[in-house]
């Protein structure tokens, strides 16, 4: 069995959440996570994001663009969600900006734009799922 059906198999029951107001970015990570091993479930700003994870308690993980429309930004839905939803790990990401460890809730971790599927990974392992 290779490697990567092993992480497959791992990580098959793992649902991240993508959200991103730009669809072909959020198919783009998306598919980066299915070829992962990973569930997806996609929003287009914060506000389907929130209604999402009040319906569907069992997403692990969230990958949020910073700049998007609507009542909150990505910045803000991550600082929502972790004093809401604390077990839910954190990527942020931005291609017009960069965040620091003060910008964002602790233990999430943010990815500059383009995402590179490598880092992506790292970043998910990381957090153990």
């Amino acid at each position: 069995m290779s490697p990567a059906f092993k992480r497959s198999r791992q990580v098959a029951h793992v649902t991240i959440l993508v959200v991103d107001d730009e669809p072909l970015i959020r198919l783009d990570i998306a598919y980066m996570l299915e070829d992962l091993g990973y569930q997806t479930i996609e929003a287009s700003n914060a506000d389907e994001a929130m209604q999402l994870l009040a319906e569907l308690p069992h997403i692990a993980a969230i990958v949020t663009d910073v700049d998007m429309p609507g009542t909150m930004d990505g910045r803000q839905l991550a600082m929502t969600v972790s004093n809401r939803w604390a077990p839910c790990k954190l990527i942020v990401m931005s291609g017009h900006r960069m965040l620091t460890a003060p910008d964002l809730p602790s233990g999430a971790v943010f990815i500059s734009k383009p995402v590179p599927a490598r880092q992506l990974a790292s970043a998910l392992a990381g957090f153990g799922v």
